[in-house]
């Protein structure tokens, strides 16, 4: 009977301990714990490690699209924050999950690539991971590949690149960051083809509207993807299962050599408004240069006024 005593007063000071604790204590707590599976997803599924200590995670209310707001997004921040040099890049994303990335479950495959049925994305290597994959893709390009090209690669004189004359150049035409459009990244991977104007029935398989980092040029897999096939997904899948299947540090990648090896090809897109149709291909004429096209792709989004409506079209 003692014995069962002790027992329950040890529960009981347990107990009283965790509920004396602050708000501030206890959300402290949740948000450590959080930023440990964040890692340990990140270790156990790509044999990636994320060296911690140089991100934080702040439990915040998260306004989604159906304006719900979810108590309990974890938002995944870094102490070192990029710095782009040019007005053209900026953030506005979060990386957040509302569960511990650990215990994510096998969902839809419309989670990570829209069309691809349950019972196909599970098919295909590293796609199949959907939820885990997704995240791995959104810290990729957040922390890692945007950073890179926004910051090293486009200024690269080296590899055939130089933005500091390109926008000069954009300056020169008047054109300037327009913060009331939104172009920040949309941080998931895509295959497809650039199309020459908006189209609703083939912007499935467009890799315009965004800049986009983790996206392949390959049309066939953006016909497949709109069909609910995935076949040339399963090659794009192996390669990333194939580079991920060795232990990498997230800090230490090279990521110039993890474009070449995903085929990966980012899309930089630049808001030129309503400019004439004749000056942004003047734009492109002169920029086109100061960067090496076998890298990435400035691509140029403007209207025109056909009829009684307006198009949104592309030049790169």
């Amino acid at each position: 009977m003692k014995k069962k005593i002790k027992m329950l007063l040890v529960i009981l000071s347990l107990l009283c301990l965790y509920s004396c604790k602050s708000s501030e204590e206890k959300t402290k707590e949740r948000e450590e714990k959080m930023l440990d599976d964040y890692v340990e997803m990140l270790e156990n599924e790509f044999n990636l490690t994320l060296d911690k200590w140089e991100y934080y995670v702040k439990e915040e209310h998260i306004v989604g699209g159906n304006l719900i707001k979810n108590p309990e997004s974890y938002v995944l921040y870094k102490y070192d924050v990029p710095k782009y040099k040019s007005e053209f890049f900026y953030d506005r994303d979060l990386i957040h999950v509302e569960s511990p990335p650990t215990k994510f479950v096998f969902r839809d495959g419309s989670m990570l690539i829209p069309f691809l049925k349950y019972e196909d994305i599970e098919k295909v290597p590293f796609f199949n991971k959907t939820g885990k994959s997704n995240l791995l893709f959104e810290i990729i390009d957040k922390y890692g590949l945007r950073p890179y090209l926004w910051s090293q690669l486009i200024y690269d004189k080296s590899k055939g690149n130089d933005f500091e004359k390109i926008e000069s150049i954009l300056k020169k035409h008047g054109i300037k960051y327009d913060k009331e459009h939104n172009m920040g990244s949309f941080g998931k991977w895509a295959c497809g083809i650039i199309q020459k104007e908006w189209n609703g029935e083939i912007f499935t398989k467009s890799l315009t509207r965004h800049n986009t980092t983790l996206t392949v040029m390959d049309e066939e897999c953006g016909d497949e993807v709109t069909e609910g096939k995935f076949e040339r997904m399963k090659i794009y899948g192996k390669k990333f299962e194939e580079y991920f299947s060795k232990p990498r540090k997230f800090e230490e990648i090279d990521w110039y050599e993890f474009m070449k090896y995903n085929d990966i090809h980012p899309i930089i897109v630049i808001y030129v408004a309503d400019s004439p149709e004749e000056k942004v291909k003047k734009i492109v004429k002169e920029i086109r240069p100061y960067y090496n096209h076998k890298d990435f792709t400035i691509l140029f989004s403007y209207y025109i006024e056909n009829e009684k409506e307006y198009i949104e079209k592309y030049l790169w």
